[in-house]
């Protein structure tokens, strides 16, 4: 029996792929010819434009001309960038044209509407949109997962309407592989057959399978700080990417990419997601570990990534650490009333002193006594530039500066100013003589204007040495727990830090962030809306924090939320089971995948050769490439070293830089009783665990640790 509705689907599919096919051949023309045009009227413009400066009125008129021409080329370039942009979208609908469908009726018509879903918005030549971007409005209707009376939101207003019925479907370029009635996502075939597809060391765009409540999050415009615990695989990192693509299309007029700011947890996590908004025709925003976002702000060296993460993976951390992470310290810090005029240094040029500490120090306790320590360190700066355009000016008057402005060569004239010195009237030369003082002399200037003249390290840490009541020095390389604490101080004393305008700030994997860190980018975007996903039960750092003292630290915000995902995807269900019984909340991970093959566990010793072991797991596994996963970088360094595979593929991580990224086929190196013992340890093989998607294999070394016995 033929299936009628499989008829139908295939042959609206077959209407809009060839009108989608007749659309990219006209855009393709239409960029040609433009492109052609354009390099026409550049070389008429040559022709048509000729330049006459021969008076004031010949002068306006070839100005005019000019101005007439770059105005054309202007409008044209934007011409030949939107069709470029739209062919761009089309040739990417025709990869796989739409996913969804709702059949709508509204409340005020008695005939129904089907609205097709796709990655892009595609409207015909007649004016007919055949597909409806997945961020639009009406799309509402279909990722809600519900069938019946509801309604949407445009333009501020509730549109009424019953969905009689909500289809997904499959397909690639024009072939329709199947299609699904549902009104429940997260059981739908075409998910697990969309989670499928082979995971490369890039994200996947898993827009076509957007569940119900990652679309809650990816909407929320209500919430000034939007916090998401998911659980492992749970999709928050999609769900961040998807919600930044949505957030671009929906305030499309107030913001663009510039506006927003990702803040990932390591180097290869920003390679990981790098192709995702592109795919979704948006630019990728600024994306930053916090080392790269707190080396801005910083003339001294910072610790490196590596360092890094070698110091939070520690089991314990020392005293001033902790204080230097903690709210309690910030809070002190702010209300200290530390002098800065203790720590200012003379301003120095060729190893002579300029501008002595004394008259610093004399010009800043100059100022009102009762004014912040801020606007008494501007207000000395303003007047040390004063005194430094004072005594250029003294400078440019003197005989000896004149002299040797008279005897500079015409080139090295050229060279200072730009041109020759024509006007020798004592006014013109004693410009001309500041111009080239101030060129001499511009690291004075730099000096001056970024505060070199104050000591902020050794203020910084009379600071923590009050606190802490102790004399420990910093770090001989300062450290990023130390540097949050430098560039909060600057920020409140001495000068604020101007940062670029964020409407949204996103933060990966935020358990891993200190008290002292979501305080400074508290401080440093307060009018930014954030969006935090993270999950309690990777906190394998010793930097962490829970989702309370995250939220904490957000309490004057407006309105905050936490969105819980329970459901997960990544990973079959026999893995996700096994990490299910690491959790340390009283939570139950669902898992969507089948069960597929069971972990697998092999006894190693210390003289086992991981050579032939992992080529005997490859094969078993039907694949040529694993990754091995270690609990410690040093583990990873020696293992790499002893590896000689050719015919495998084998990638060497440490678990702290394996967060956050998925891997088909995983190998856990020594989960004995030895290396995971305590609850730090249960977290980390909670992570480490999770990261796999289709097999594990685990190894260890005399016992199994008892969290999977």
């Amino acid at each position: 029996m033929v299936n009628t509705e499989f008829q139908k689907e295939k042959n609206y599919l077959s209407q809009v792929y060839q009108q989608l096919l007749q659309t990219e051949q006209a855009l393709q023309k239409l960029v040609q010819t433009a492109k052609e045009d354009g390099l026409t009227s550049l070389r008429e413009m040559g022709k048509d434009v000729s330049l006459n400066f021969d008076s004031v009125l010949d002068n306006l008129d070839t100005f005019s001309m000019l101005e007439m021409k770059n105005r054309e080329i202007d409008q044209m370039n934007i011409r030949i960038q939107s069709s470029e942009r739209t062919l761009q979208q089309v040739q990417q609908l025709l990869k796989s044209p739409y996913f969804g469908k709702v059949t709508l009726t509204f409340s005020d018509e008695e005939t129904s509407d089907a609205f097709y879903f796709g990655r892009y918005n595609f409207t015909n030549e007649a004016g007919e949109t055949l597909i409806f971007d997945w961020r639009s409005p009406i799309a509402e209707t279909y990722y809600n997962n519900m069938l019946g009376d509801s309604y949407y939101e445009a333009n501020q207003q509730q549109i009424p309407v019953t969905i009689l019925d909500r289809r997904q479907l499959l397909i690639e370029k024009n072939h329709l592989l199947q299609y699904f009635d549902t009104s429940v996502a997260i059981q739908d075939d075409i998910l697990l057959e969309a989670l499928k597809q082979d995971a490369t060391h890039h994200m996947q765009d898993i827009t076509a399978t957007i569940q119900t409540e990652q679309n809650k999050i990816i909407r929320d415009t209500q919430h000034e700080i939007v916090l998401v615990n998911g659980v492992a695989g749970s999709g928050k990192t999609s769900t961040i990417m998807q919600r930044i693509a949505y957030l671009l299309y929906l305030f499309r007029k107030q913001m663009t990419a510039d506006n927003c700011l990702i803040l990932s947890p390591n180097h290869r996590f920003i390679d990981y997601i790098s192709n995702v908004l592109p795919s979704l025709g948006e630019r990728t925003p600024l994306n930053l570990t916090i080392t790269q976002f707190l080396q801005q702000f910083l003339t001294l060296p910072l610790e490196d990534e590596t360092s890094y993460f070698e110091r939070i993976s520690k089991a314990t951390v020392d005293e001033q650490t902790t204080q230097l992470r903690s709210s309690a310290f910030l809070t002190f810090l702010k209300n200290t009333t530390c002098q800065p005029d203790d720590f200012f240094e003379a301003i120095h040029y060729k190893k002579q002193v300029l501008i002595s500490h004394e008259k610093i120090k004399a010009l800043y306790q100059s100022t009102p006594a009762q004014a912040t320590i801020q606007d008494r360190i501007q207000a000395t700066k303003k007047l040390l530039l004063s005194d430094w355009e004072r005594h250029l000016l003294h400078q440019a008057k003197s005989a000896r500066i004149q002299d040797q402005l008279l005897a500079l060569s015409e080139a090295q004239q050229m060279q200072y100013f730009g041109e020759l010195i024509t006007d020798d009237s004592e006014q013109q030369l004693i410009h001309y003589a500041q111009t080239l003082l101030r060129k001499k002399y511009q690291r004075v200037q730099k000096q001056i204007e970024q505060l070199r003249w104050i000591d902020t390290l050794a203020m910084f840490q009379s600071c923590l040495q009050r606190y802490t009541k102790t004399k420990a020095p910093l770090s001989t390389t300062i450290n990023v727990d130390e540097a949050v604490g430098l560039v909060l101080m600057t920020h409140w004393f001495l000068e604020k830090i101007e940062t670029p305008h964020m409407h949204y700030v996103f933060i990966d994997e935020v358990q891993d962030y200190t008290p002292a860190q979501l305080v400074l980018l508290n401080e440093l975007f307060p009018k930014a809306r954030f969006t935090m996903v993270g999950d309690e039960n990777q906190a394998i750092f010793n930097s962490t924090s829970s989702f309370k003292t995250i939220a904490n630290q957000f309490v004057q915000r407006q309105s905050v939320i936490t969105y819980p995902l329970l459901y997960s995807y990544r990973s079959t269900g026999a893995i996700t089971q096994l990490f299910n019984q690491l959790t340390t909340q009283e939570i139950t991970i669902i898992p969507v995948r089948p069960l597929g093959k069971v972990p697998q566990y092999l006894p190693i010793d210390t003289t086992t050769d991981l050579n032939p072991l992992l080529t005997r797991i490859a094969q078993e596994n039907q694949t040529t490439t694993l990754t091995l996963l270690t609990k410690t970088a040093q583990q990873a360094t020696q293992i790499k070293e002893k590896l000689t595979l050719s015919a495998i593929n084998v990638t060497v991580l440490p678990i702290s830089l394996a967060k956050g990224l998925e891997f088909d086929h995983v190998v856990l190196y020594d989960v004995s009783s030895e290396m995971y013992h305590t609850p730090r340890d249960r977290r980390i093989l909670y992570t480490a665990l999770s990261r796999a998607m289709q097999t594990i294999t685990l190894l260890y070394s005399q016992q199994l640790t008892n969290f999977l016995q």
